[in-house]
């Protein structure tokens, strides 16, 4: 598990982070809640970590 966790935010609002780590050479897993509050559909998802952040124009579909 990262001694850090990173800020994820999921339709412009943050997600808790309840699991980050390495999970095989070169790869990391983030695990989040998504917030309750959100609509359904497509919605922005965006992480930053030590001053890195995610790519924009990523999209994770919310269904209720």
């Amino acid at each position: 598990m990262l001694s850090l966790l990173p800020a994820v935010s999921i339709g412009g609002i943050s997600a808790a982070v309840t699991f980050a780590g390495l999970v095989a050479p070169g790869l990391f897993q983030i695990n989040v809640t998504v917030p309750a509050s959100l609509s359904d559909g497509d919605q922005p998802l965006s992480a930053t970590y030590n001053g890195s952040s995610t790519q924009s124009g990523v999209l994770i579909t919310v269904r209720h």
